[in-house]
């Protein structure tokens, strides 16, 4: 396991968000983090980017307590895309993709062509080479987190860690986004909102409730009829879809219209 937690527990205000998670994150795998709001899951991903100290417990990358990584070192190793970043400052798409660059370069050095072909890579990584000189205030929602994912793959990490990055985007988007994070190859932890989208691109998920661990595993493991319901207060219908992964259907009883037998 590359980045893994033991027992980790944070708080604020007296109240522990994250309590006593212990998980792990396969090598090249897709590790979903799921749960309802207030649940720790943006909390748990700061810990482990070491963006939040843990109150005990520890984070592990590659067995060694993160704690004890210099902080360049670990920018090396881990990049992070928040869920919505933005700035009033007037940068091009190649400004904000050459930011994750930062970590392999000394204070004074001059920018180079390792740098550069990193950048070029990113961008064509996520496709969009041809927005390489374009102000990135100018872009859509989905290609603003696309060029997020790209300063991140700059950083040339192993472990890349993902705070809701479909939020706010329409379907086409979220589907593109997902895709690209499955087809990367290296370590990815994400927290998600939507339950088909976490069945559908996560090898691996773990399901979060005030703080704590419920259950993780295997998609079929821990997205039951039953987790849901006892979770998220929702009845489902869970089958197999088309993709081979599960669908999850929530079963709502319609209100009766008015006018109707039935209605006031």
């Amino acid at each position: 396991m590359t980045l893994a937690t033991r027992e980790v527990r944070w708080g604020v205000g007296g109240r522990m968000i994250v309590d006593g998670v212990t998980l792990a994150a396969a090598p090249g795998r897709v590790l979903g983090l799921i749960g309802p709001n207030g649940s720790g899951k943006s909390s748990l991903l700061r810990l482990l980017c070491r963006l939040r100290n843990v109150a005990s417990g520890v984070v592990m990358l590659d067995g060694n307590d993160i704690a004890g990584v210099p902080r360049r070192d670990l920018a090396r190793r881990l990049a992070f895309v928040e869920q919505q970043a933005t700035t009033e400052i007037q940068l091009s798409v190649c400004d904000v993709v050459r930011l994750g660059r930062t970590p392999h370069r000394a204070a004074l050095a001059s920018w180079n062509d390792a740098d550069e072909a990193a950048v070029n890579e990113a961008l064509a990584r996520v496709g969009l080479t041809e927005r390489h000189d374009q102000f990135w205030h100018t872009l859509s929602g989905g290609e603003r987190q696309r060029v997020h994912i790209a300063r991140a793959l700059a950083q040339e990490p192993s472990e890349l860690i993902l705070d809701e990055p479909t939020n706010h985007l329409d379907i086409q988007h979220q589907l593109s986004i997902l895709s690209l994070v499955r087809r990367l190859g290296i370590t990815c932890i994400m927290a998600l909102h939507d339950l088909n989208l976490a069945a559908m691109f996560c090898d691996e998920i773990a399901l979060l409730h005030d703080g704590r661990l419920q259950a993780a595993g295997a998609p079929e493991e821990v997205l039951t009829a039953e987790a849901i319901q006892r979770i998220f207060g929702v009845a489902v219908s869970i089958r197999p879809g088309a993709s081979g992964r599960r669908h999850i259907e929530y079963l709502v009883e319609a209100e009766p219209r008015k006018g109707m037998p039935g209605s006031c």
